[in-house]
């Protein structure tokens, strides 16, 4: 289904919040109730990716957050 643009950035505040503090509590970018679950299953370091899922609601998204390519090291 998608998120709208709005759920987009409550779904990026959410993975934000999570990686900066792993156990706390996670509202659902989709309905606002707490206990959303999310995993990780990047692979980095080409791209981000994030399992949301909200029992509450039944949502189930992928969020895909592309990263640049690896920077190689200079010359010396």
């Amino acid at each position: 289904m998608g998120f709208s643009a709005d759920e987009m950035k409550a779904a990026l505040h959410a993975i934000a919040r999570w990686r900066a503090e792993p156990e706390a509590s996670l509202a659902c970018p989709r309905c606002g109730e707490t206990g959303l679950s999310l995993a990780d299953h990047s692979a980095r370091p080409y791209a981000e990716w994030y399992q949301l899922s909200c029992r509450a609601c039944g949502l189930e998204e992928m969020v895909h957050i592309p990263l640049g390519p690896p920077v190689m090291g200079g010359l010396d």
